[in-house]
């Protein structure tokens, strides 16, 4: 059996719900997906938190990454993050 992970909610979440474009304030962050603890005071504060970075576990990018989504805006100051799905590649080969 696999290790549940501090936010393996927001995957399950986004997996469940998600769409084109999925929008979360942090105040459904925090009565949603994590009701005793709510957000990291990091994610509340900077924008690294939000990063679509895999190697650092400490945040949650790994959590929509295993969704197939990621991050395209964080507004801080009116507390609310923008997921889409994951594009496959972000390469475009071109032949000649």
């Amino acid at each position: 059996m696999e290790r549940k992970k501090k936010y393996d909610v927001i995957t399950h979440y986004l997996k469940n719900n998600g769409g084109s474009q999925v929008t979360l304030t942090f105040t459904q962050f925090d009565e949603l997906l994590f009701p005793s603890a709510g957000l990291p005071k990091t994610a509340r504060s900077s924008t690294e938190w939000w990063a679509n970075d895999y190697r650092h576990p400490e945040n949650g990018a790994y959590a929509w990454l295993n969704a197939n989504y990621e991050v395209i805006h964080i507004n801080l100051s009116k507390e609310y993050v923008v997921f889409v799905p994951l594009l496959k590649s972000n390469s475009i080969f071109l032949e000649k």
